[in-house]
């Protein structure tokens, strides 16, 4: 009897141990934590925040300002999913910003513009290139990049202008045409978007939509557009970059094949994912 109780006191033991030093080898390879990103007030409101991840020894290095989705009300600037992991391998400077939420479209897009100036002046204290800024946003954060490096009056309130910014990659923006897809909206009957959308747009979707802001002669920064199978995705962005196009900018648009909505964006960047490398090799293509 008591040869069984030492034997098992010694099997738990022998288990604890085991137990014990494969948790510290996990840990070992693991590595010690990432640091967290650190925030940053670009004005006096509370949503007026960004959150800067700093990677030590980045010198002169591509930054990218990612724009959370949400129907312009919803989500959060800690909402990054694979992105820091993505910006560490490929040696860029990330920061992701939130803005007003609610306070429609065009207020969000002023707050974008300014965390777009605050990366401008401030990101090369980061280790990042103030000639290398991409701007970065999911759903309606791609509608508020896309507006604010078309229509120059939400950087000029910075004293910016739109070719400061070296290229803005779209991951299934919405909003593009706001004015079509909220009389689609009202035509079969989705009474909760179509309440969201009147909540961000207002009486003058028009106004605050980038593909009917494009003027010729204007000169914008180079485009990268991601769509999937959402509604609208494929037409409203190809007739972004359509008049894009004839207005003489670069656009590259890319099918996301075998992605939703939220899985392109929940994904993006991760190791292997081809979209994360594709917006990658845009970025890498801005050289110094």
């Amino acid at each position: 009897m008591e040869r069984r109780i030492w034997s098992w006191f010694l099997a738990q033991v022998a288990a604890v141990s085991i137990a014990g030093t494969f948790g510290a080898i996990a840990e070992v390879a693991a590595g010690p934590p990432r640091p967290g990103p650190t925030e940053i007030a670009f004005g006096p409101d509370s949503s007026q925040r960004l959150d800067i991840y700093a990677q030590p020894g980045l010198k002169s290095a591509p930054m990218v300002l990612y724009v959370h989705g949400g129907a312009w009300s919803m989500f959060d600037k800690s909402d990054v999913d694979a992105l820091p992991d993505f910006a560490r391998r490929h040696h860029f400077l990330l920061a992701s910003t939130n803005h007003r939420l609610g306070a429609g479209a065009e207020k969000a897009a002023e707050d974008v513009a300014g965390a777009t100036d605050w990366m401008l002046r401030e990101g090369p204290h980061y280790g990042g290139d103030a000639k290398r800024l991409f701007l970065m946003g999911w759903s309606s954060g791609g509608h508020l990049v896309a507006l604010i490096s078309v229509d120059p009056r939400f950087l000029a309130a910075r004293g910016r202008k739109p070719p400061d910014v070296a290229g803005v990659i779209g991951v299934d923006g919405a909003g593009y045409n706001a004015a079509s897809q909220i009389h689609s909206l009202f035509i079969i009957l989705k009474t909760v978007e179509l309440g969201m959308w009147m909540v961000a747009f207002g009486g003058h979707p028009a106004a605050l939509s980038p593909t009917l802001l494009v003027r010729q002669g204007h000169p914008y920064p180079p485009f990268l557009l991601f769509y999937t199978n959402h509604p609208g995705g494929r037409s409203y962005t190809e007739e972004f970059a359509g008049k894009l196009r004839k207005a003489g900018a670069q656009v590259v648009v890319v099918e996301a094949s075998g992605r939703m909505h939220f899985t392109l964006n929940s994904r993006f960047g991760d190791p292997g994912d081809p979209y994360g490398d594709r917006a990658a090799k845009f970025i890498a293509a801005a050289r110094p």
